[in-house]
């Protein structure tokens, strides 16, 4: 379990460990946030089995102990879904077949504009020590994807909503 340091300027203290860690209460804030985000579809009840299963979760709160404006985490993706991102981009899966997935970024309405995703997602790839990937429709998340070290792989394709995009943080290449 990691602990940040308030946020110059915004009042606001990072924390990154395990889900388990955080309190019953903060879990199910954790998958209202996901939910109002649009991040996963569903109920509270269905998004929290998901939000346990993943390896690493990263929270923004307004103050110490305060309200969670914003979440990101690292998924544990089935190794069906992980394969089949990398066929989607047609790309090569090769160091990567165990790879845990960037995603689940929300900020809460009220705080969006702030750069707050892309503070997020660099904490998560600073945190990891092996290779990432993540994929994304939003504009928004490329720029932080870009920011934060990862490469675009491979081409896009249609998702559900709009075209897809393949990003990796290839920690053989950063150790090298």
């Amino acid at each position: 379990m990691m602990s940040g340091e308030p946020e110059a300027g915004n009042q606001l203290a990072r924390w990154s460990g395990s889900f388990a860690d955080l309190s019953l209460f903060d879990q199910c804030a954790v998958a209202e946030l996901v939910k109002g985000g649009g991040a996963i579809q569903g109920s509270v009840e269905e998004i929290l089995p998901r939000l346990r299963r993943t390896r690493m979760i990263t929270v923004l709160r307004k103050g110490e102990g305060g309200r969670i404006i914003g979440v990101g985490a690292l998924k544990a993706p089935l190794q069906h879904y992980r394969q089949s991102r990398f066929a989607n981009a047609g790309a090569s899966i090769v160091g990567f077949e165990e790879a845990p997935e960037l995603g689940y970024v929300v900020v809460h309405s009220d705080w969006r504009g702030q750069r707050l995703s892309g503070d997020l997602v660099k904490a998560i790839a600073e945190a990891t020590h092996e290779s990432v990937f993540a994929t994304t429709d939003s504009n928004t998340m490329r720029n932080n994807l870009t920011r934060s070290g990862f490469m675009r792989l491979g081409t896009d394709w249609q998702g559900s909503k709009a075209p897809l995009s393949l990003w990796v943080l290839d920690m053989r290449r950063s150790q090298s």
